[in-house]
């Protein structure tokens, strides 16, 4: 049998090709499948980086000791730092005072014995030049462009030397021959120490008639 359409031609209904809607769910289930495997992905990356990390965190647990121990050291390190400078610093400017205090036996008398030697640090008025305070450099006289001089106060070591004179052979109490002795020129302990102003008194010790004495030498820079 033979079916003939007799509908006009721009009636009769249009058959759609199914390729397009194939295509559409074709591509709609790749990228389904591209979206999953980059989720699947993420999570095994994820979940690496969740051991990776558990991983740094156990070590980490374990080094905390060695951590703590290298922080003690460093600052003990910077401690002993700072006093390695001390103790350079007091080695570059020290006293040798055996060899000082043998020169000063040597020098005094029988009829004299010490009672006390010290150091003490005493404030001397010194003239030194004049220096801007913003950028040290030396303030120049207007009228005469040569640098402007100002006193100041400085602490300076002191020798403190105090002790007793009895009589001697011949009954006198004198301090004068150990004065001469520190002061003579050129000789080594006044090369290294400068007599300031002796105290003297008469006093006694014990019961007997003695003089006391108090001297005081500056510490020349070098000594």
């Amino acid at each position: 049998m033979i079916t003939v359409n007799l509908l006009p031609h721009e009636l009769r209904p249009v058959k759609h090709s199914a390729t397009p809607y194939v295509a559409s769910l074709a591509f709609a289930l790749a990228a389904l499948f591209l979206m999953m495997s980059l989720f699947v992905r993420m999570q095994t990356r994820i979940a690496e980086a969740r051991d990776e990390l558990e991983a740094r965190k156990t070590e980490f647990a374990a080094l905390q000791d060695v951590v703590e121990r290298y922080n003690e050291l460093t600052e003990q390190k910077k401690e002993l730092d700072v006093k390695v400078k001390i103790i350079k610093e007091i080695l570059s400017d020290r006293i040798i005072w055996s060899e000082h205090l043998h020169r000063l036996a040597s020098l005094t008398p029988k009829n004299i014995w010490y009672r006390r030697i010290r150091v003490t640090w005493q404030s001397f008025k010194e003239q030194q030049i004049k220096k801007d305070a913003r950028t040290g450099n030396p303030v120049l006289d207007p009228r005469t462009r040569q640098p402007q001089m100002e006193m100041i106060t400085v602490q300076r070591p002191v020798l403190e030397i105090s002790g007793y004179v009895i009589a001697d052979e011949q009954g006198e109490r004198q301090i004068s021959p150990l004065l001469d002795k520190t002061t003579e020129p050129g000789s080594e302990f006044a090369k290294d120490f400068t007599l300031l102003r002796p105290r003297i008194e008469d006093t006694e010790y014990k019961g007997f008639s003695v003089r006391g004495f108090t001297l005081e030498y500056l510490i020349e820079a070098g000594a």
